[in-house]
């Protein structure tokens, strides 16, 4: 009989390992799945791709369930008579407000429901462990789960539609709750305003508490840059020289052109950063450069292509980040519900 493997979760650990090497872009809009969080400084550091969440290949395989179950459900409301849309391709339909810098991807559009047979209705599908599913069932969308609210809300006031139905599935048990969400104009138009206020801001909005040990701090994905002084990355959006300008766009001020996404990623030798993102205090400035003091070490330094490199002051005090897992009895539910890449 040959000998056992040293380890009996090989399978499982190359699984994981697996999802973790499939490498995420960071999303090019601010998406209608986080327009509803609690932290407009969160908001604009993600759509500024001031940093990338880590997570563990247990948690991203959880991000993968939630997108499978989307075809279960899509066979399952065709099959009591519901008339389901994506778009040409079988996919998920995308939206953008006017400067093609907000929006998302709806999971579909439906016709038939049995709450309004006769009404086009947006289609938002779920899923949730047992005790985030008890609570929105109990309590409702609107008061349980903002973002996705928020989220329905974005999606039917820009596919001028005024109803939403809003699936979970419970991971637990199978369960499902259906709910019938209505379009709240007044809410549409505050979403867009805070979407235009994070899309034209040049420095990050306050943090929601300045103590570290705040529990929706510790919970968020950019608790190190704002907390623990990690640097942020060096792409074009955390430049200086960088604007958001229509459609979606981006232009680069000191070499006057547009900027593809791939020029954004890859960022160039001239990046500057934006000095709310570099810790440390500016103390002086000039051409393509600025200096700051750190007083935790009391050194000086430059930031500029002629002096410290962007990419190397986003080396400074940079650790290996530890993958986001939430361990075997918490499901996403519990932190937020989309990759914001």
């Amino acid at each position: 009989m040959p000998p056992l493997p040293d380890s009996m979760h090989t399978t499982a650990r190359k699984i994981y390992e697996w999802y973790e090497s499939q490498k995420e872009e960071h999303r090019e809009h601010l998406g209608a799945s986080l327009i509803g969080h609690h932290c407009d400084r969160y908001l604009w550091l993600t759509f500024r791709w001031a940093a990338s969440p880590q997570f563990g290949g247990r948690v991203l395989r959880l991000f993968n369930t939630g997108k499978r179950e989307e075809a279960r459900v899509y066979e399952e409301l065709r099959s009591i008579g519901v008339e389901i849309h994506t778009d040409e391709e079988g996919k998920q339909i995308s939206c953008r407000d006017d400067t093609g810098h907000f929006g998302g991807s709806l999971d579909g559009v439906g016709l038939g429901f049995p709450e309004g047979p006769k009404t086009w209705a947006v289609l938002e599908i779920k899923t949730a462990n047992d005790k985030a599913f008890t609570a929105v069932k109990a309590k409702g969308v609107q008061a349980e789960k903002p973002q996705h609210y928020a989220q329905m809300q974005t999606y039917m006031g820009m596919m001028k539609l005024d109803r939403a139905m809003y699936i979970c599935v419970n991971k637990n048990t199978d369960d499902l709750h259906t709910e019938w969400v209505h379009f709240n104009k007044e809410a549409y138009r505050d979403l867009l305003a805070r979407a235009d206020r994070t899309v034209k801001r040049t420095t990050p909005a306050d943090r929601i508490s300045n103590d570290p040990a705040h529990w929706l701090c510790k919970m968020c994905d950019m608790y190190k840059l704002c907390h623990q002084q990690e640097p942020a990355e060096a792409n074009c959006r955390t430049c200086c020289h960088s604007t958001p300008i229509a459609d979606g766009k981006w232009f680069c001020n000191e070499y006057t052109k547009a900027l593809s996404a791939d020029d954004q990623r890859k960022g160039c030798d001239s990046h500057l950063f934006i000095p709310a993102l570099v810790h440390g205090t500016p103390v002086d400035g000039g051409t393509n450069f600025v200096e700051y003091f750190v007083e935790s070490t009391g050194e000086t330094f430059k930031n500029g292509p002629a002096h410290t490199p962007s990419k190397e002051v986003a080396k400074r005090g940079r650790k290996k980040k530890p993958t986001v897992d939430l361990g075997p009895e918490i499901s996403l539910d519990d932190l937020n519900d989309d990759i914001p890449f």
